[in-house]
């Protein structure tokens, strides 16, 4: 669409010159405005992409009052057109922020120039306030403390979280030097700590702050922190960080409060039964509390308690991806939901990893204990801020209720466990109620296991294919492979019925395999149709994969014996891959690149998501999480995410794919955002071999 230009000019002669002239360096004039009140009509009508605006105009409204009032309403550039001006009308129309002048009378290429630097101008200034905005928001969210100085050492930025620990205020703090607003000292020895920020500026490097450092508060208040400071340097080209080279121009603090943290290292000795992490009464002192209670219901027949038995949802996910650190952070944060949950005569504990259990006594119905899930589940449901990152978690709930009478505590613990294993079962953020069939359900649950020992050898599993769309063309350009389970008594079995308890029992690594040759082998044949010759595939590579011994010679040998080119086949990594083994996942992927293989990081956004990944391994494509995609249309924080994940590929010169796009609205979002294709149920849901020659005929 060509760039439109409102002119406003009261002289039908010089206006007409000028619409031909911009006219034939390509721009659109949908309007000539003569009068100030006209322009201002015309301005917000057509909303057009420059002003060219005389100053002199008919009317009581000149052309710089008629600016003032479209700018409050717009953000258009503007351009003033004059013939002669005194220092007065200067100085008025300086106050509109002009892009430019034009003196009448002007040659077309004075008209050129001045139009294109306008347009450009403001398109710098929008990007800036983009960008501006951008780190703001990320800046204001992010779970730490946030400092930044000068290179003298000045301060020049706090972020909310720096100014609650420190209790200076930004505006408070600009200018000071770093050592009034950000005062350490050493909580033995009450001695100043030597400066890390001068450190960090003097030698370029990243510094750790010191173990058992204290933050002097404005009020003279003491916190311990944690974390480190880092120069800012200033690059040319592309000089990698490590060589040290730059200009350095400031500092940039990170740090926490870890009151909490030193709080329960130092009374660890004095509460044998509670988590040393959460502070939350630990299994020892649950057993005692639940033994209590039996006792208690076996003595009175009206006394009702239950037990919730909870496990996080993407805790070892989250982990993994943002370290142990992190990890801990949630769990105390998922902990301190867990009390806001519960009533204060119930009894919240720390099973040990991301497993919590909840005793609940006195309750006057059972439906109290199933209030109480849902409320956890609310609780748990809003964001978590870690590490500058919002993740996302919930729990699965068993509930177990005393009418049930049981006689030992380890029967109602084995209980509640099989439904919280069947809560997992059904979906992440469920509650289930144990009762008598669930145990029977957990034998079968066995059988299957034993099933699935057999099913590879009995060609029992299926690949099925789901088609990934160009979201510009519409048209199919690749598959990605999906296993399932032909069961000869309970039908077709989906791989979450049954990968979890693969990667358990260890059969995981064959199954992956097999889908992989089984996948090439089927493309093979696709592609021997001159119309689908450039078919590709998408198949889902195991961390286990990446790491296992000659895993790229296995895949050479089944591009080979399937006899397709390896640019036809794209691997699909999580960021758990890369972080479990990263100079070895590091090496095998560049293998995987040399033989010609695309790498393809899956299920981005979610965890830990660092730019990290996509500098150090050869990314070809990033898969936006369909948890973020489904809800884009619903939820502002959602397509944010979406949005960024798109402007970050673009920016890397990466292909984005979008899972789980369902109705056409998300469709439509997507392509306005300009993600590259897409995948789900919108198109198509996964099909077996035998269908996907019809899909592409009707595609």
């Amino acid at each position: 669409m060509s760039t439109s230009i409102l002119i406003v000019e009261d002289e039908n002669i010089v206006a007409r010159d000028l619409q031909y002239a911009l006219e034939d360096l390509g721009y659109a004039v949908p309007a000539i405005a003569k009068t100030g009140s006209l322009a201002i009509q015309k301005a917000s009508e057509l909303q057009p992409d420059l002003i060219l605006m005389d100053i002199r105009l008919l009317g009581e409204m000149d052309g710089i009052a008629a600016a003032q009032a479209i700018l409050e309403r717009l953000d258009v550039p503007i351009v003033y057109l004059t013939a002669h001006s005194d220092d007065n009308t200067l100085t008025r129309s300086k106050l509109t922020h002009p892009y430019g002048y034009l003196i009448k009378p002007f040659e077309e290429r004075e008209l050129r120039a001045v139009v294109e630097v306008a347009l450009y101008k403001h398109e710098m200034e929008q990007r800036l306030k983009e960008n501006a905005q951008w780190l703001s928001t990320v800046l204001n969210s992010i779970g730490d403390g946030v400092l930044t100085t000068d290179v003298e050492g000045c301060i020049t930025m706090l972020n909310p979280v720096a100014e609650n620990i420190t209790g200076w205020s930004c505006q408070e703090a600009l200018g000071r030097p770093s050592t009034d607003v950000f005062k350490l000292i050493h909580e033995t020895s009450r001695k100043t700590v030597s400066n890390p920020i001068d450190e960090a500026l003097s030698t370029g490097k990243t510094v750790i702050i010191p173990a058992l450092t204290i933050l002097v508060r404005k009020d003279r208040t003491e916190v311990p922190i944690e974390d480190s400071v880092a120069p800012i340097t200033f690059y040319r080209g592309t000089v990698p960080i490590q060589d040290g080279k730059g200009h350095i121009t400031g500092a940039v603090v990170i740090f926490r409060d870890v009151t909490q943290q030193r709080l329960s290292a130092k009374k660890l000795h004095r509460y044998a039964f509670y988590d040393s992490l959460t502070n939350l009464p630990n299994r020892a002192w649950f057993r005692e509390r639940l033994t209590d209670a039996l006792e208690r219901s076996n003595r009175k027949s009206d006394y009702l308690f239950a037990v919730l038995l909870l496990d996080l949802d993407r805790f070892k996910t989250i982990n993994d991806s943002l370290g142990h650190l992190a990890g801990d952070r949630l769990l105390i944060a998922v902990a301190d939901r867990l009390l806001r949950s519960s009533r204060t005569v119930d009894t919240v504990s720390r099973l040990g990893g991301d497993e919590f259990a909840i005793l609940l006594e006195c309750l006057k119905t059972e439906q109290e204990a199933f209030t109480v899930a849902q409320r956890i589940h609310h609780e748990l449901s809003a964001p978590f801020h870690l590490e500058g990152q919002e993740v996302f978690t919930n729990a699965s709930i068993g509930i177990v209720l005393s009418s049930a009478g049981y006689e030992q505590i380890e029967e109602l613990i084995r209980d509640a466990d099989i439904a919280m294993y069947r809560a997992k079962a059904q979906g992440k953020g469920r509650y289930q109620i144990f009762d008598a069939h669930m145990r029977d359900q957990a034998v079968a649950s066995s059988k299957l296991e034993q099933d699935l020992q057999h099913a590879l050898e009995r060609g029992q599993l299926e690949v099925y294919y789901q088609p990934i769309v160009s979201l510009t063309t519409q048209k199919t350009v690749s598959f990605e492979a999906l296993v399932r389970w032909n069961h000869p008594q309970k039908g077709m079995l989906s791989a979450g019925e049954f990968i979890p308890m693969a990667e358990e029992t260890g059969l995981c690594m064959l199954i992956d395999w097999w889908i992989l040759k089984e996948a090439c082998t089927q493309m093979n044949q696709w592609q021997q149709s001159s119309e689908w010759s450039t078919l590709c595939l998408n198949v889902n590579l195991s961390a286990k994969q990446v790491i296992q011994a000659n895993s790229i010679g296995q895949i050479s040998q089944i591009l080979s014996d399937a006899e397709i080119d390896p640019k036809c086949l794209t691997l699909e990594i999580t960021e758990t891959t890369l972080i479990e083994k990263p100079e070895l996942a590091a090496k095998t992927l560049k293998q995987f690149t040399n033989l010609g293989v695309g790498l393809s990081l899956d299920d981005f956004g979610t965890g830990y998501s660092s730019l990290s990944h996509l500098q150090r391994f050869p990314v070809k494509s990033l898969k936006i999480d369909r948890s973020f995609v489904s809800k884009m249309d619903l939820d502002a924080g959602s397509l944010e995410i979406v949005r960024a994940i798109i402007l970050l590929g673009k920016t890397l010169g990466i292909i984005t794919v979008a899972e789980g796009i369902e109705t056409v609205a998300q469709m439509h979002l997507l392509q306005e955002m300009g993600c590259d294709y897409g995948q789900g149920y919108y198109f198509s849901k996964p099909l077996p071999k035998t269908e996907v020659s019809n899909w592409l005929q009707l595609a």
